[in-house]
């Protein structure tokens, strides 16, 4: 597997436990806004873990992709799963 493409489905984990834990940590009160900086902060801080990770060539090699690699994928998973776990723990 390429290196982008781990990166890529890292980030889609990454989407699933974000919505996961937004919903059932209740990080959208006292509004969605809060849940959304989080879900930010938690992606840059996660790519700032990975560059630090990352050798040299790698870097280079990604270059702009280690941004942005799966950034639509990681909102839209988080998304998804937050609206599926929060209706789930709201039927609960």
């Amino acid at each position: 597997m390429r290196l982008e493409d781990k990166l890529y489905w890292g980030r889609f984990v990454g989407g699933i436990l974000m919505g996961f834990l937004t919903a059932f940590l209740k990080l959208y009160e006292p509004t969605i806004l809060v849940g959304i900086f989080i879900m930010i902060l938690v992606y840059v801080l996660s790519t700032v873990v990975i560059r630090s990770l990352m050798k040299g060539e790698s870097k280079a090699r990604l270059g702009r992709k280690l941004y942005t690699s799966g950034a639509a994928t990681y909102v839209i998973m988080w998304l998804i799963v937050l609206v599926i776990t929060f209706n789930i723990l709201q039927g609960l």
